[in-house]
């Protein structure tokens, strides 16, 4: 249980370094209010109800064909989707047939997708 708390504050803190370093937010939480584009904002939007209904499988396979149109706000509401889904509890992820270890490896796809592996290689290191 420590060890996926562990993971779980080192997830939050990398997202929330992505979201300063690459969008210049220093917020604790990214929210969908930093998001500009109306349509990316409400597909956003619609991804988290899917979290929250427990489809996790479903809205992260959206979030990937949304993400294969790199722009700014596409990738902003990737690590969107993957911050709320940190906050999920490893019983609530495990009970939807997801883990702790899909987030971060669904946050280095995202990363890969816009070129920035280099920084999943800092960031993921432990």
């Amino acid at each position: 249980m420590f060890e996926q708390d562990y993971i779980m504050r080192q997830i939050q803190q990398i997202l929330k370094v992505l979201v300063k370093v690459l969008f210049n937010v220093d917020d604790q939480s990214p929210s969908l209010a930093l998001i500009q584009n109306v349509e990316v904002k409400e597909t956003a939007g619609d991804l988290l109800r899917k979290i929250d209904d427990g489809n996790i499988n479903e809205a992260e396979n959206e979030l990937s064909k949304m993400t294969d149109t790199t722009t700014k706000d596409n990738l902003l509401a990737g690590i969107i989707f993957y911050s709320y889904l940190n906050e999920k509890d490893d019983d609530y992820l495990e009970s939807h047939d997801f883990s702790r270890e899909e987030v971060e490896d669904g946050i280095k796809n995202l990363l890969s997708k816009y070129g920035l592996q280099d920084m999943s290689d800092i960031f993921f290191y432990y």
